[in-house]
């Protein structure tokens, strides 16, 4: 680099006075042997940094001794390289490009990521490495460094008897297997940031090129397109850190904790916390560092910025009981505190004493660590946008190359001049500013997305975006509010199994429902206020009771016990005095209450109605109980089944308390009836989702509720619709009860066979059948993509419900199978599925929300109607920017070979105008708005595809041929008006061809650098024109006014007469003599004084001046040239050459109803 440095510096003579030689003021003595140096050492450049990249990652190995792996000092890890995610029908050029590459993997050996990791040391001796942010041990035994884990458990018995605490031997050696609590990620700084983002490709070719445009006399330029090139690096280098630093600032927190080692409590760091060290848990206003279950005592935490819920949640101690399983992320949630949560009070099981909390996992292995390593290390994604370019980028190089040599025949010259001539044609054919404009283009979208608060945290994801199919919706909180609000029970009348009506006035329930709404919850007081499930502080709301404190008034010594002071109704106090929490594989909850009065002791349970229908006792259902909660589900409820069980009077409250879940709940559970909720839309969700199935968008509802909610609610918000085929007809999949591994389908009552569905769905598709609709729910999912029935029901299947978070992640992947497809929720439950899809955006600003590719401040689904508005946009104006510049690359290389045959060229200030004008006009295509509305289709993101093609070739071919004409009417000056046009005037071979610019001051020159000029700068504007996913042409009045201002300058410069402006451009223009001479034999009245008037010009005329009627004839064929391209963008391409095309070449596009 230096070296090329010092010999462009020479070029321009700067080390002239270190020069002793009188010969020559370069060091080199001449220009023919300083160029070959050049062209030798920028050989050695490209091929030193090619090698480089191809062995970047195995480089530091090279230098290195193959030994033993106990004796090793660094660690070759070598990873396999994942597919990028992608789709099915990606077409045959992308999957062609796929196969070549994995072949020159497996040639190149580069199948494998590889990294070298240098061996540590503990204090202890102890060898280790740390890669992707995860500790692996060197275990002597196996001959190999792995990851250790300590088992904390694993039964709730086992979890209580290390409540104890680690002694400081087994806290050493455990620090040393696991390491620190911290998250050991190297952020990157903004120097090796640099090195990824410029060390491409692409920047390789770009400054390789940039070298050719220094050295040749274009430094200018070579300037422009350099501040350019590192400006948009820099913009994605800030886009990369922001999101990096944004995540490593949730990822560690370091303070003091106290903790039991050698049972004694002393005050740690929090780095030096271990799997099973026993802490204390009290309310802070830092994170908890760990992930940790609860022993003894409660705790009430704020896990907002983890999950997006707004409402406390309330934790519990696991029970000493060897039968029960300790599992973080399912049944034993509700006793788990997670890393990343606040603690907002804590609760000891005796006054006093502290609330004490076994750690289960630390740094990386948290909940809170394992999704900071997923974001830190994504899975790499492929577009059709990206596989297209990587051919794009090939046939302009092999084009070039050709162009190159056509350039030399044409030039007429060999030696070293031909090869920088021919490697100008090959930059203007392949452009530098292609990756850049790309970049611009997605920068400037995500900042007007930040405007409207959706961040963005990867910038590729927004093109992406523009070509979402199929949009998934979680449905709390996201289609519809925070939140429940109470509506209502329903009770079964004593003595009868019938259902009473719908009772909302709390004081008019039945005993056992108000019992029931009193005591079975899991709700807290924390500052005066009821904290819990929402569901739950929303009925115990309605109550309008006091919940008294662990262990308080209580006659029985049952320290975690609690007290319900009634508000009214003679209910009195009561007395709950166990609780087994609601967990999502149960979906019920169960306590143990008593009377105070009476002593009277029930188990009351609260759940699902198909789970509380379950474990009831037949006898106490009524005939009707599921119709009837499938009838206020359909109509949008949300339904939640009571019921009971006395307990004999001979058990005593200290037997009780001591039943297991098991034995409390088995056999004797009387049904009480339904409890209802009402979920209600949020207000824009149906005009969104309108908006969005008019846009051609799929929209489908993947949530853990009931399935006739779902339902309702999709009819609701115009997800399930009625068409001009009739009223739709709904059919809902479940297991049958029966057997696991069949699904029933029924529409109400009815019974649907499987292959009479299959049928009706193939009529309805036809438009021979009223519309249908499919709804399962999570086991039914399974049950059919085991036996393969899914995928092929998948686009008719519009609610998914009763999923879990791994089967949202499963669906959201099978519809990505069958096109891209966008995932919308709030970061809880559904952040797995949000980091799956193509393209994730989160209505919450929480933690988890940053696994999402896009975020939202704004809770509505408009957010997801910006964002395709944005994206579609964005990936159409890339286009047009890839093709503006393809085009301008174009236009110079067939015009140049005109130019070469002539043996002239250009002006300096004629190519400056042509390249200083194409960063403007590339940024001010960009500054074009997205549609007000959502178009049906989308942008085509096949940079090979038909109407690319026909686009560019057509014009390219148009471009041509007016400039051939251009030169024809040239030519007949020959003969006409005077004959002022010789075409022997101009001989090049009395140039220098090096000094390019010497080569301008001629006719031919001339004629063909104002056609190249206008057509570059038209092309913006036929790529301007945007058809359905941009604004109006007349609305981006940036590029209109940088557009306007070009075209004025180069009409005012190809019409004027000679001016100190065309002087600069040397065209129409020459010396006062020959102005003067001009004067004299025209009968013009030229200026031959003006400021700038060159006092020698290169040619033997002394001028390039052209006369007045010619001017404007050039005038109006540029014009000409740009009506045509008009006309053939406008007319041809846009919309009958589209149409010829699909039925030329259609494709076998996906099916589907929106």
């Amino acid at each position: 680099m230096i070296l090329l440095a010092v010999l462009v510096l020479d070029y321009y003579a700067v080390f002239s006075r270190f020069n002793f030689r009188n010969e020559s003021n370069l060091l080199f003595n001449d220009h023919e042997l300083l160029s070959t140096v050049f062209i030798l050492s920028w050989h050695f450049v490209l091929v030193w940094f090619l090698g480089l990249k191809t062995i970047q990652d195995r480089s530091e190995s090279y230098f290195g001794k193959r030994v033993p792996i106990n004796d090793a000092t660094l660690v070759q890890v070598e990873k396999r390289v994942m597919d990028a995610v992608t789709i099915a029908n990606m077409g045959a050029v992308a999957e062609w490009v796929r196969k070549i590459e994995a072949k020159a993997r497996r040639f190149l050996k580069a199948e494998h990521s590889v990294t070298m990791v240098p061996v540590e040391s503990t204090s202890g001796g102890r060898k280790y490495i740390e890669f992707e942010c995860v500790r692996y041990v060197y275990d002597e035994r196996a001959g190999r460094f792995q990851p250790y884990s300590f088992a904390v458990g694993p039964t709730y018995a086992d979890l209580h008897k290390q409540s104890s605490g680690l002694s400081s031997n087994d806290a050493r050696l455990r620090e040393e297997l696991c390491g620190p609590n911290k998250i050991a990620f190297p952020a990157d700084t903004f120097g090796s940031a640099l090195i990824k983002e410029f060390s491409g490709i692409f920047y390789i070719y770009q400054m390789m090129t940039l070298w050719i445009w220094y050295y040749y006399a274009y430094y200018y330029m070579g300037l422009v397109l350099t501040i350019v090139i590192i400006s948009s690096g820099l913009s994605k280098v800030r886009v990369f850190l922001t999101a990096q630093r944004r995540v490593l600032s949730m990822a560690n927190f370091t303070g003091v904790v106290r903790a039991l080692r050698n049972r004694e409590w002393v005050t740690l760091s929090t780095e030096d916390l271990v799997p099973g060290d026993v802490i204390e848990i009290k309310a802070s206003e830092h994170v908890l560092p760990v992930d940790a279950v609860l022993v003894s005592g409660g705790a009430v935490c704020d896990e907002s910025s983890l999950t997006g819920e707004a409402l406390p949640v309330v934790k519990f101690p696991v029970k000493n009981d060897a039968n029960m399983v300790y599992k973080r992320d399912d049944s034993s949630k509700s006793n788990s505190l997670f890393a990343g949560c606040f603690v907002l009070e804590s609760q000891p099981a005796v006054k006093g004493q502290p609330v004490l909390a076994v750690v289960t996992a630390t740094g990386a292995t948290t909940s809170k660590g394992r999704l900071v390593k997923d974001i830190l290390f994504p899975t790499k994604v492929s577009f059709v946008f990206q596989e297209h370019l990587k051919v794009v980028f090939m046939l302009l190089m092999i084009w070039g190359g050709i162009m190159l040599v056509l350039s030399i025949i044409l030039l007429g010259t060999t030696g070293t001049d031909a090869w920088f001539y021919g490697m100008f044609t090959i930059s203007q054919v392949l452009s530098p500013l292609l990756p850049a404009v790309l970049v611009i283009g997605q920068s400037v979208a995500s900042e007007r997305l930040a405007k409207k608060g959706i961040l963005c945290v990867d910038l590729d994801r927004i093109t992406l975006s523009g070509k979402v199919k199929v949009y998934c919706f979680d449905k709390t909180g996201t289609l519809t509010k925070e939140g429940l609000n109470f509506l209502g029970v329903q009770p079964v009348i004593p003595n009868s199994l019938k259902f009473g009506p719908v009772l909302n006035d709390f004081s008019q329930f039945p005993t056992p429902m108000r019992v029931a709404m009193l005591t079975c919850h899991s709700v807290t007081m924390v500052g005066g206020f009821p904290v819990g499930n929402f569901v739950d502080v929303e009925m115990f709301r309605t109550t309008e009771a006091r919940l008294g404190k662990p262990g308080e008034d209580m006659d029985v010594p049952i320290s975690d016990a609690t007290v319900v002071h009634a508000a009214s109704n003679g209910d009195g106090q009561l007395q709950i005095l166990k609780r087994f929490e609601f967990v999502h594989s149960n979906a019920y909850m169960t306590v143990l209450m008593r009377d105070p009065v009476t002593g009277k002791m029930y188990a009351y349970l609260k759940g699902s109605f198909e789970k509380i229908r379950e474990i009831c006792d037949s006898a106490s259902l009524p005939p009707d109980a599921e119709s009837n909660a499938r009838f206020h589900a359909s109509e949008g409820c949300y339904v939640l089944g009571f019921a009971r069980k006395e307990l004999p009077s001979n058990i005593t409250y200290t037997d009780a308390v001591n039943l297991t879940r098991m034995d409390l709940e088995r056999g004797g559970i009387q049904f009480l009836g339904l409890c209802l909720f009402r979920n209600e839309l949020k207000a824009d969700t149906a005009d969104a989702l309108e908006e969005l199935r008019d846009g051609g968008c799929r929209v489908v509802m993947i949530t853990g509720d009931n399935m006739d909610t779902g339902v309702f609610v999709a009819k609701r918000c115009g997800m399930i619709r009625n068409n001009e085929f009739g009223e739709v007809l709904v059919v809902m999949g479940d297991v049958d009860p029966a057997d696991k591994n069949r699904v029933v389908w029924k529409t109400g009552s009815n019974q649907i066979e499987y292959q009479d569905l299959t049928s009706k769905l193939a009529a309805s598709r036809a438009g021979n059948y009223r519309p249908m609709e499919l709804a399962v729910t999570g086991k039914a999912f399974n049950v059919l993509l085991n036996n393969g029935a899914m995928r092929n029901l998948l686009f008719d299947t519009r609610v998914f419900a009763r999923m879990s978070p791994d089967d949202k992640v499963m669906c959201v992947r099978l519809h990505m199978e069958k096109a891209i497809t966008a995932m919308c929720g709030d970061g809880g439950n559904d952040a797995g599925a949000l980091k799956a899809a193509h393209s994730g955006i989160a209505l919450s600003e929480a933690e988890s929300s940053v696994v999402a590719h896009f975020s939202s401040r704004n809770r509505s689904i408009f957010s997801c109607v910006e964002l395709l508005r944005e994206a579609r946009c964005a990936l159409d104006i890339s286009f047009a920017s890839y093709k503006y510049l393809i085009m301008y690359g174009e236009v110079l290389a067939f015009i140049g070979l005109m130019q070469y045959y002539f043996n002239v060229n250009m002006a300096q200030a004629m190519w400056i105008l042509v390249d200083g004008s194409t960063v403007p006009l590339s940024w001010a295509l960009t500054q074009a708005r997205p549609a007000l509305r959502l178009a049906r289709t989308r942008p085509t993101a096949r940079l090979l595809g038909p109407e690319t093609l026909i686009s560019v070739i057509g014009m390219i071919v148009i471009n041509v041929i007016f400039g051939i004409i251009a030169v024809a009417m040239l030519f007949g000056e020959r003969y006409s008006n005077g004959g002022w046009f010789n075409c022997n005037e101009f001989a090049s071979q009395f140039y220098d061809i090096r000094r390019w610019w010497e080569l301008a001051d001629n006719y031919e020159g001339q004629v063909t650098g104002i056609i190249i000029v206008f057509q570059i700068v038209h092309a913006s504007a036929i790529f301007n024109i945007g058809r359905v996913y941009r604004s109006g042409f007349w609305k981006n009045w940036v590029f209109l006014s940088v557009y306007g201002a070009i075209i004025t300058l180069l009409s005012f410069v190809t019409l004027a007469d000679p001016n100190p402006l065309s002087c600069v451009f040397h065209i129409n223009c020459g010396t006062s003599a020959a102005l003067s001479r001009l004067n004299r034999d025209w009968g013009t009245n030229y200026s031959t004084s003006f400021l700038g008037v060159p006092s020698s010009y290169y040619s033997f005329s002394g001028h390039n001046v052209m006369p007045m009627q010619f001017r404007v004839r050039l005038w109006l064929l540029c014009m000409g040239n740009l009506l045509v391209l008009v006309l053939f963008q406008w007319g041809v391409v846009l919309n009958f050459g589209r149409s010829f095309a699909k039925k030329r070449w259609p494709q076998s596009r996906l099916m589907y109803k929106p």
